[in-house]
């Protein structure tokens, strides 16, 4: 990445050091896929030593937080194939995997500096220790199958985030990038998503169907969030593509979002997903702001090894690439709440300590 004026770079620091920031997706270099075998693997799982690296390294840059999945596709998920899918779930395998991740992270949180935190104000103490906050989040809600007395479980668990929706076909409800089967969310999809509200948990619209999260919109009526994608914007900076990558959202979709009082995590990833470098990802978010303005705009990695490009390796990148939103002129007051401010404010309003929240 290349450098920003040494000013600036130190400025960007300060804000990280006085301010709470949160990724708010984060996959922590895929770490679902330990113990997994076979071709429903992402990846090949890169091992407990570089994800205690990757977290360090998280801490050391500023990055205090983050949301952190437990992927209810993970163990069957193939990309391409009819449904995204190796072959159907049996009835309680994606809860059997829930808890198998569960244990991992409860090693984790054992044998590595992460804490689970539940509201903005663990984040500085968790800090202060030495640790990176975790809030945990579910990504798909394959888990919960028809039995919603499952999400209390989750809940209790810690879980503070709910994205019913990922690759993998579900019964709650539509996904972003296959053809529409149910027009939107399901009957049992929302009742799930009202649940996972009334219990506190920030339901997260992330790989959903436009008319999906209307209806989680709609169901809520309260703040939602869309934690990792990037929104479709003329550009020339586009290099006259006309094409933008399926996971990106329309205008539309991203003032839904923003209508809800909610806001979208912009994704740091590298093409084919993603952008080819930290200035087109800057033009890009600066775009999003400008659309929808910057109390519902923030970021997240998506961090999954081999999504991430030369441009954001691992945060050891991160305090540059605040720079360049200050080198384009973004105000120091707006990168706060782009690096965390808009995300914990969301999760203040509608997370376990909501007012109303019956967890």
């Amino acid at each position: 990445m290349t450098e920003s004026p040494s000013d600036n770079l130190e400025k960007a620091k300060r804000i990280l050091a006085e301010n709470p920031s949160i990724d708010l997706h984060s996959h922590l270099g895929l770490w679902e896929g330990k113990g997994l075998t076979g071709i429903g693997e992402i990846g090949k799982y890169i091992g407990d030593d570089l994800i205690k690296l990757l977290v360090e390294r998280m801490i050391a840059s500023g990055c205090k937080s983050a949301s952190v999945n437990l992927t209810s596709d993970v163990s069957l998920l193939a990309l391409g194939q009819p449904g995204n899918k190796i072959r159907d779930y049996e009835p309680g395998e994606a809860w059997d995997d829930y808890l198998r991740q569960r244990t991992i992270l409860q090693d984790f949180f054992e044998t590595m500096p992460l804490e689970r935190a539940e509201s903005a104000d663990d984040i500085e103490r968790i800090h202060e220790a030495g640790k990176l906050a975790v809030f945990l989040s579910v990504e798909g809600g394959h888990m919960v199958e028809d039995d919603l007395d499952l999400l209390t479980t989750l809940r209790a668990d810690g879980i503070v985030k709910f994205q019913p929706i990922h690759y993998v076909y579900s019964t709650l409800g539509d996904n972003q990038t296959d053809e529409e089967v149910h027009g939107g969310l399901t009957p049992l999809g929302k009742d799930a998503v009202r649940m996972a509200h009334d219990l506190g948990m920030v339901v997260d619209a992330a790989h959903a169907s436009l008319k999906a999260a209307a209806d989680m919109a709609a169901v809520t009526g309260a703040p939602i969030v869309l934690s990792h994608t990037l929104m479709k914007y003329p550009s020339a900076g586009k290099n006259g593509e006309t094409e933008f990558p399926p996971r990106w959202i329309s205008q539309e979709y991203a003032k839904l979002i923003a209508e809800t009082g909610g806001m979208i995590g912009t994704w740091a990833i590298n093409k084919p997903n993603g952008v080819g470098s930290a200035d087109e990802f800057v033009e890009v978010v600066l775009a999003m702001i400008d659309s929808v303005g910057i109390d519902h705009v923030g970021w997240a990695t998506d961090y999954i090894h081999v999504a991430m490009g030369p441009w954001f390796r691992d945060f050891r990148d991160f305090p540059a690439l605040c720079a360049k939103f200050l080198d384009k002129g973004l105000g120091e007051a707006d990168l706060v709440k782009f690096v965390g401010g808009n995300a914990l404010r969301i999760m203040e309003a509608v997370g376990p300590s909501a007012p109303g929240a019956t967890a």
